[in-house]
C-alpha cells in the first residue's frame, strides 16, 4: 500500500490509500486545517464510512450533527448529504464510495461548504 497526494490548497492536503482492496477501491485521507470544511456531497449506491484519526471535527449527516475526535467512526448510510468542518487541525479517513459516487455533490450542502470556506 502507498499514500498519493492528489490535491493540496488552503483546506489542506487530500491523499489516496492505493491498495489492493478489492470491497474499497478509493481510501481518502483527508488532512485539513483548522476552520475548513471537506465535502458536500451525496453517495445514492454505497454507504461510506469514516474515522477521525487526529483532531475534532464537526460531522454533518443530513440534519445531523456529530461531534468526533480521535478514533470515532461512523457509517454515512447511501442517500446521505454529508459534509465535516475541522474544528482542529485533522486527519480523516473515509472510503466505501466508489469514485464515481464521490462526484455527486449535494447542492446545498456544497453551497455550506464553500461559504465557510470562503470566510477563511
Amino acid at each position: 500500500m502507498k499514500l498519493r497526494e492528489i490535491h493540496t490548497d488552503d483546506r489542506g492536503t487530500i491523499s489516496l490509500l492505493e491498495n489492493d482492496l478489492v470491497n474499497y477501491p478509493e481510501v481518502t485521507i483527508f488532512k485539513t486545517n483548522k476552520g475548513y470544511a471537506r465535502g458536500g456531497c451525496i453517495h445514492n449506491i454505497s454507504d461510506e464510512y469514516c474515522t477521525v484519526i487526529e483532531g475534532h471535527v464537526e460531522y454533518w449527516i443530513g440534519d445531523d450533527m456529530l461531534d468526533m475526535s480521535d478514533g470515532d467512526s461512523m457509517k454515512i448510510p447511501k442517500g446521505t448529504p454529508h459534509y465535516f468542518v475541522s474544528v482542529t487541525d485533522s486527519i480523516v479517513l473515509e472510503w466505501g464510495a466508489t469514485v464515481e459516487e464521490k462526484q455527486n455533490k449535494h447542492v446545498e450542502f456544497r453551497k455550506i461548504v464553500d461559504k465557510i470556506n470562503q470566510k477563511r
